[in-house]
């Protein structure tokens, strides 16, 4: 075991000391955390366990974007965790541009349709909404296009398995997303049936993910649905979206890469494993599944083993027909800011 025997099974403020180069002094949920030097650490190795380079660690907590993002510009605070408002970012560019970091996550935010119920368990009904969303006015709403880019599918660029593919737009181009089609979108839903239908858009309560969840319910209405907002508290939003006892009709959700592999997003948010009825831990909220996709997702993740290059094209594969049956609306791929202050020295950033 990790801990030694005599480790309290209760809750404590500091926890227990560990092997690292720092150790906890100080634990206040609502004013911050300290962590200083240990003392009996000896680096062993600079690559598995370097030595620390700050004497103290201080997190402060209670802060708001705002007020966060003038402590690190007057360098009373050296990083900030929440992403600065979008109302300050030319101010960031303008006056801190060395000290601003923007980077690409391999992530994507997106509503999933239940294809199981109605309306959306119709595949033009599906595709309507994809052709009929405005990726940019979505991106708008994140922050605008220093901090999201507009995609139509499941793998994020730049990652295994990625080729661009985007069906859903105005123009003929089939590989990058350039605008809607809402003349495409509305005779889909004249030929789908569900026009008039009734929808509930489920979203948090978060200013952005409730704007997003606005800009569906007036989409949707005027594609000739009727539909209405359900904004939950972050906290039980996503394990109400995945039991499919709540019946959620077009949810909201996000993924960020927890490995870099296809699979970890193909499979574990659209494969037929993955769906979980009524229960909370049910990834798969779209409650979608194709044997013919599923199918050639087990030989990509078989093939990986010995050939990762050809796994990799079973996988864009893949990615594509998922496009093609539109278990969601993909809306964007989020950038991430850091924000740092001018002491701050040898910055790295790692997409996972």
């Amino acid at each position: 075991f990790i801990l030694p025997k005599s480790t309290p099974d209760t809750n404590v403020n500091i926890p227990p000391p560990g092997t690292g180069p720092y150790k906890w002094v100080q634990y206040a949920p609502n004013k911050q955390i300290k962590l200083v030097r240990n003392t009996f650490f000896k680096e062993w190795s600079k690559d598995a366990q370097p030595d620390g380079n700050p004497d103290i660690i201080v997190q402060k907590f209670g802060f708001t974007p705002e007020s966060q993002v003038t402590a690190v510009e007057n360098n009373t605070a050296d990083w900030m965790f929440d992403q600065p408002p979008a109302d300050r970012l030319g101010e960031l560019s303008n006056k801190y541009a060395d000290r601003v970091h923007v980077n690409p996550l391999t992530a994507v935010w997106y509503f999933a349709f239940n294809t199981r119920i109605a309306p959306f368990n119709n595949l033009k009904a599906r595709q309507a909404v994809n052709y009929a969303t405005d990726r940019n006015a979505l991106v708008k709403i994140y922050g605008g296009p220093k901090l999201a880019v507009p995609t139509c599918q499941i793998l994020p660029p730049n990652f295994p398995g990625y080729k661009p593919y985007c069906p859903y737009t105005a123009g003929s181009s089939t590989t990058k997303w350039t605008g809607p089609n809402m003349a495409k979108a509305q005779q889909l839903v004249n030929a789908s049936g569900t026009k008039g239908a009734t929808v509930k858009v489920n979203t948090t309560t978060n200013t952005v993910d409730r704007d997003l969840g606005l800009y569906f319910v007036g989409l949707l209405n005027k594609l000739g649905y009727h539909a209405s907002l359900q904004a939950l508290s972050p906290d039980i939003q996503y394990p109400y979206a995945q039991n499919s006892s709540n019946k959620p009709q077009f949810a909201f959700s996000s993924w960020y890469q927890d490995y870099p592999a296809a699979s970890d997003f193909l499979n574990i948010l659209l494969g037929c494993g993955s769906f979980h009825p009524n229960s909370n831990s049910s990834p798969n909220i779209a409650e979608f599944c194709d044997k013919n996709l599923q199918a050639k997702m087990n030989q990509a993740g078989a093939t990986g083993i010995t050939d990762p290059a050809a796994a990799n094209k079973l996988w864009a594969s893949v990615d594509k027909g998922m496009v093609d049956q539109a278990p969601w609306v993909a809306m964007f791929n989020p950038k991430y800011i850091d924000v740092l202050s001018s002491r701050v020295k040898g910055y790295q950033f790692s997409p996972q």
